[in-house]
């Protein structure tokens, strides 16, 4: 047998990681920088010899959860997803921030890297392209607010004339009006990046508004079935918010039943110990013990998009847009919360996760 020297070049590591385009830098088990890469030098704006030896957070400064966990010898691993970071006394940026043991001697490697918009990722014209359908999206509001006016000004009058039968429609076609332009405001918000207001809410308020505008279209061979906790705390969310998710997740159930006679769509809510999510804000793990969920005995989601399932333009309708559970998927997270979807039996569900309001006078 013939052993061929190797063609494959040997490499000087610590030049590796020198021009490696993340920035990263060595750390000791106490948290002291030892060694920092071109690349991080240039997202800190501090030479090298002005960082190592001092602390980490002290050339970075970070929330405290972070701090105390890279002081922390035994916490060898660390993941932050969007974590706020000072650098060299600027202004805060947000960074994808990996930490991971290096050798036998409580050495780790930590890797910032900076977590870029769509729009920075795909250049000024993805930017100049959102900025004019923005503006297009404020006349669209405009245009729809007239005739939404219009409307409510007509039920109201209608109301006058009706009995208590007609009246409890008349009522929910006003709610129902102000509902869609206060969601014309917050999309409006939403353009420009600006969180909904979330506060204190009862859950079981826009559980009614909701089916009470899915049983009005009165969708043929589908029953609706409930199954609540009547104990439930007070959720952090927004009502508005709260209806629009509830209503796109009934909506989509009745749909996917059309053509059948035996058709359930089911709304339950429960309090389930044990559940959070990590945010990467540095607050550690958030409670969301508040489920409410909506299911059908439908065909389900076609296998091939179940995992894509919330990103926009992704439909299984004919006619569809692809924007309905997109939005409930933005809607949950800005009220710190998340939705998922499962295929359980026979049954489809979607699963809203909140966390509780806070009581008075807590942070």
């Amino acid at each position: 047998m013939t052993t061929h020297a190797s063609s494959i070049p040997s490499f000087d590591h610590d030049e590796l990681i020198q021009s490696h385009p993340v920035p990263t830098l060595l750390i000791d088990s106490g948290g002291v920088v030892l060694f920092v890469n071109a690349a991080a030098e240039q997202l800190c704006n501090v030479s090298r010899s002005a960082m190592v030896g001092r602390v980490i957070y002290d050339v970075i400064q970070m929330d405290r959860s972070y701090r105390q966990r890279m002081n922390d010898a035994a916490t060898s691993a660390l993941f932050a997803h969007r974590a706020e970071i000072t650098l060299g006394g600027r202004k805060s940026v947000f960074v994808d921030m990996q930490m991971v043991p290096y050798g036998q001697s409580g050495h780790r490697i930590l890797a910032l890297i900076p977590s870029q918009s769509d729009t920075e990722l795909m250049g000024g014209a993805i930017g100049r392209s959102s900025r004019a359908a923005g503006a297009a999206a404020s006349m669209l509001a405009h245009e729809i607010k007239n005739p939404l006016a219009g409307i409510k000004g007509a039920a109201q009058l209608l109301a006058r004339k009706t009995g208590a039968g007609g009246e409890r429609f008349t009522t929910l076609i006003c709610a129902e009006v102000d509902r869609i332009a206060t969601l014309i405001d917050q999309m409006e918000h939403f353009s420009r990046g600006q969180p909904i207001l979330c506060g204190p809410i009862n859950l079981y308020q826009p559980i009614h508004q909701a089916m009470e505008t899915a049983r009005a279209r009165q969708f043929p061979g589908v029953r609706f079935a409930e199954d609540f906790d009547p104990s439930l705390p007070l959720v952090h969310g927004n009502h508005d918010a709260m209806v629009q998710i509830l209503l796109n997740l009934v909506t989509n159930g009745c749909e996917a039943l059309a053509g059948r006679d035996d058709g359930v769509v089911r709304i339950a809510t429960a309090y389930r110990h044990g559940l959070s999510i990590d945010n990467g804000d540095g607050r550690g793990r958030i409670a969301l013990p508040i489920e409410v969920s909506v299911s059908d005995n439908g065909p389900g989601v076609p296998r091939d998009i179940r995992g894509d399932l919330f990103d926009p333009f992704v439909t299984t309708k004919r006619e569809g847009r692809g924007l309905g559970l997109a939005l409930v998927a933005k809607l949950a997270r800005d009220m710190g919360g998340t939705v998922q979807h499962m295929r359980d039996g026979d049954w489809t569900r979607f699963r809203v996760h909140l966390p509780v309001a806070q009581a008075k006078g807590r942070g």
